[in-house]
């Protein structure tokens, strides 16, 4: 599998099947995920914790990827989340609105999994619209 491919698979798996633990092979047993839902470095479980909470918030979670390139061990994805916001998420109540908001997403591969991934979302652009912030 190419390292493009590894990269691919997480936003199938997890971004349109919503399968969080179908997307554990394809993350080293090590891997450590800097993102920027979260206020510091993340091993696989804390990231599938944030996973479970979007799902929680967004039972019809979408992904479409954008743009990926790949050189060496690296592969960048520019992707656009989307969804209606109809439960819970992180104590915010559903509001029904959707959101549409795109994210940088850098994965370092090594021996065919995700050994380092970097993810800038922006998530302030989600929550002004879904009307929880106000918009600028």
């Amino acid at each position: 599998m190419s390292n493009q491919s590894v990269s691919t698979r997480f936003f199938e798996t997890y971004g349109q099947r919503h399968d969080v633990e179908g997307c554990r092979p394809l993350f080293a047993a090590d891997a450590v995920i800097h993102s920027s839902t979260a206020p510091a470095s993340l091993d696989f479980e804390g990231y599938a914790q944030i996973g479970h909470a979007f799902l929680n918030g967004f039972a019809d979670l979408g992904v479409e990827i954008l743009d990926q390139f790949a050189a060496g061990d690296r592969v960048a994805t520019r992707v656009a989340w989307s969804g209606t916001h109809t439960g819970e998420l992180n104590g915010i109540p559903p509001t029904g609105r959707t959101f549409r908001s795109e994210a940088i997403v850098i994965d370092r591969i090594v021996n065919g999994q995700i050994k380092e991934r970097w993810d800038v979302s922006n998530m302030l652009s989600m929550m002004q619209q879904l009307g929880v912030m106000p918009a600028a």
